[in-house]
């Protein structure tokens, strides 16, 4: 029996898993949750942010995350930056037990954003090397590309039984939790068990999309579906909107850096780096691809980027007689409150039954 691979953790959403595959390592992504307490050393060194990447923060802080051989940072969100800040300065001081690296790929593409995206993938490769002790070559990201490509194509599973309403969009979210910390064999097996448990009967539960901000867990998602609203699709990178699966063939490392900062370039707008015009246009597809017959958002306070993109949404959504229901400013905490607010605005509109 071979030595697990070692656990390179990965906050935020813009790491390439197969890079990382490909280096030895397992990637794993650390999510936070909608609810619980904030240790006052995590809340005075991260300051104001959204809550999210503050409990993210103190489980770090808190040691939950010491058997990774190193941690990976995304620039995408302002929080996810600021704790990059936090968790370096920890790391030249010894407390944290393995290296922190940042990484920072804009969006958008062209030439110029590409090549710096390429470069910062050059730079994730040699990080992960140093931290599992194993070269990226082209062998390994071929083989890393075929164990990701598995995983992907379970995932696309898990998205067609979700519109076809077998599959609810909580066990969805838990399928999806799974490709992103687990080694990809064991994902594919977690994802088919999830399957098999968490059925749904097909056209009991009103067809939502979720936009807004990203949901680290299932609790908005299950407090929804108790209530008749079922989420068949979402934009978030908890979910639909997760770089997991995609992966490139390429005969040289710097061929599949290039390729996979082209494939970044692709991939769905996020609510905190992309336009809103570009987040609505994603959204009309989304709908048309899901069936939706609605849209619900929840948008975390101090989480940047979603409640700018409603105005826009709703009106575009309007235009095409579909409805948009949204809470804004959750709080710490809030998520059972604004969940509760978001049902009794989804039942003002007479779509489900009080």
């Amino acid at each position: 029996m071979t030595d697990p691979a070692p656990r390179v953790g990965i906050i935020g959403a813009d790491a390439p898993r197969q890079i990382l595959l490909a280096a030895g390592a397992t990637p794993v992504r650390l999510f936070g949750a909608w609810s619980g307490d904030v240790s006052r050393e995590a809340a005075e060194l991260l300051g104001e942010a959204d809550a999210v990447a503050a409990r993210v923060l103190d489980g770090v802080l808190a040691g939950l995350h010491d058997d990774l051989a190193g941690l990976v940072v995304c620039n995408d969100s302002a929080a996810n930056l600021r704790v990059y800040y936090v968790l370096r300065l920890l790391a030249e001081r010894g407390r944290i037990p393995y290296p922190v690296q940042l990484l920072d790929t804009p969006r958008g593409g062209g030439p110029h954003v590409n090549r710096f995206v390429a470069r910062q993938y050059e730079r994730l490769a040699g990080f992960a090397s140093g931290c599992t002790g194993q070269v990226l070559d082209a062998n390994t990201l071929a083989a890393a590309a075929a164990r990701e490509k598995s995983l992907g194509e379970a995932l696309g599973h898990v998205r067609d039984l979700r519109v076809e309403g077998v599959l609810t969009g909580s066990a969805a979210l838990r399928c999806y939790a799974a490709a992103a910390q687990l080694e990809p064999e064991q994902a594919v097996s977690a994802i088919e068990a999830i399957i098999n448990e968490q059925a749904a009967t097909p056209g009991t539960l009103l067809r939502v999309f979720m936009t807004g901000s990203s949901h680290p867990d299932t609790t908005v998602y299950e407090a929804l579906e108790q209530s008749g609203i079922g989420i068949v699709g979402e934009d978030h990178d908890a979910g639909d909107a997760a770089w997991i699966g995609q992966t490139v063939d390429a005969a040289l490392p710097g061929e599949a850096f290039r390729a996979l900062a082209e494939l970044h370039a692709q991939r769905p707008p996020s609510a905190s780096r992309s336009l809103t015009s570009e987040r609505t246009a994603h959204l009309l597809a989304e709908i048309r691809r899901t069936g939706a017959a609605g849209v619900v958002a929840l948008v975390r306070d101090l989480d940047d980027g979603p409640v700018w993109d409603l105005p826009g949404q709703r009106e575009a959504l309007a235009a095409g007689g579909t409805w948009l229901a949204g809470v804004v400013r959750v709080p710490p905490d809030g998520a059972a409150a604004a969940a509760a607010e978001l049902i009794a605005s989804v039942q003002l509109s007479g779509e489900i039954a009080s």
